[in-house]
């Protein structure tokens, strides 16, 4: 059994996604809200979400993250306030996509995505290098399986 935490670069590039949305918020809200109060209310309302998102819930989200492989199946475990507990057996899965963003080895921004029988399994802000050492375990344990 081998285990998996998310790449910790994920969380900084969240952040300044999350970031420049805010700003962007903020500069539509001034754009449109004419009337002073309200635009306050707004801008304390998207500054105080945006905090809240970055600093308390996204590093909450990735510590939670953890994958696992095993010789049958991968397993990912995730949950901020509900814990969750997803697995998926070699043998069910249909295919796989793998996404890898530009600079993926600087934003943390690779993921894995298994479709099964109904249903699909996404492994998410994975380093590159595990990201070929999950599919080399699928594609091996797969192949031994016909």
């Amino acid at each position: 059994m081998k285990k998996y935490k998310p790449d910790r670069k994920g969380l900084l590039t969240i952040r300044i996604v999350s970031a420049a949305a805010s700003i962007i918020l903020a500069v539509a809200a001034k754009m449109y809200i004419t009337i002073e109060f309200l635009f306050f209310i707004v801008i304390i309302f998207i500054i105080t979400t945006a905090i809240f998102i970055m600093f308390v819930y996204f590093p909450l989200y990735i510590s939670s993250l953890s994958y696992e492989t095993t010789s049958t199946e991968v397993i990912k475990h995730s949950g901020v306030l509900v814990r969750t507990h997803q697995s998926v057996r070699f043998d069910s899965i249909q295919y796989t996509a793998v996404i890898n963003t530009p600079l993926s080895q600087y934003t943390g921004f690779n993921f894995i995505v298994f479709f099964v029988y109904g249903g699909q399994l996404r492994l998410d802000f994975l380093s590159r290098q595990d990201t070929v050492e999950i599919l080399k375990t699928t594609r091996t344990n797969s192949m031994r399986e016909i």
